[in-house]
């Protein structure tokens, strides 16, 4: 049932100043609850172990 699913939500935040872009914020909302608030390059960071520890699953699954 689709009601049980997890829901995930991002809310990007950009910050300027008078040279341009500041910073990038990106808020993780699960279930409507704040999870992690974190820098762009955090963030990128965590996508990067999160491709990490998804293919190494596949990996698994398939026997590589």
């Amino acid at each position: 049932m689709d009601d049980d699913k997890t829901s995930f939500n991002v809310q990007k935040t950009a910050y300027y100043n008078e040279k341009g872009l500041f910073i990038e914020e990106y808020q993780i909302f699960m279930n409507g609850r704040d999870s992690i608030m974190c820098p762009r390059e955090d963030f990128e960071r965590l996508y990067k172990i999160m491709g990490i520890a998804l293919s190494d699953r596949k990996e698994t699954e398939h026997g590589n």
